[in-house]
């Protein structure tokens, strides 16, 4: 295991934004593949595997672009040291970043679904709240262990693991409908 976690870590300094990228694409599919299979307890033939290559493309797309680009931005921003940094980037990651995050991730969701863009609102005002109010009782914290803890350049992997449970609730939230296409 600490031969693996080296050569993750040797390619991660060398190609920080590649591996990110993949390693989220890869963990938010596992997340749909873990909803489908164990939530929703659809049978193998009736697995979707065009919906977890498009939560591959959320992660690596949507997600780990933007969530490295806060983090750095974060550690720009916030200067204090230890518990009250800890603390004060998990509120402005919870107040500010995570509200506008779940708007942008689920009309992602809803576009990538061939959802058409007038049925957006209804969609959003439909699954935002539940969306908010779930991420609020998961992520604060592992946020503030992750912020606390964790050096920068492995917080989008400590991130991606808890996101594991996230991105499965996120994959059935997304589709328990699906978008009106006309």
């Amino acid at each position: 295991m600490a031969f693996i976690w080296r050569q993750y870590t040797r390619v991660l300094e060398k190609y920080p934004w590649r591996t990110q990228i993949l390693q989220s694409g890869i963990l938010c599919a596992t997340g749909d593949a873990i909803a489908q299979t164990l939530v929703e307890r659809k049978k193998l033939s009736d697995f979707d595997p065009s919906r977890s290559a498009k939560f591959f493309i959320l992660g690596s797309c949507v997600v780990a672009p933007i969530i490295r680009t806060w983090y750095l931005a974060l550690d720009r921003i916030v200067k204090f040291p230890g518990a009250r940094g800890a603390l004060t980037k998990m509120c402005m990651d919870q107040g500010l970043f995570a509200p506008c995050f779940i708007v942008i991730f689920s009309t992602s969701a809803f576009t990538l679904n061939g959802g058409q863009p007038q049925n957006l609102m209804s969609h959003l005002k439909g699954i935002y709240f539940d969306i908010l109010i779930s991420n609020w009782k998961l992520w604060p914290a592992a946020q503030i262990i992750n912020f606390y803890f964790i050096p920068l350049q492995h917080r989008l992997l400590v991130m991606n693991l808890v996101a594991l449970v996230w991105n499965t609730y996120l994959a059935w939230k997304t589709n328990q409908t699906k978008p009106t296409i006309q």
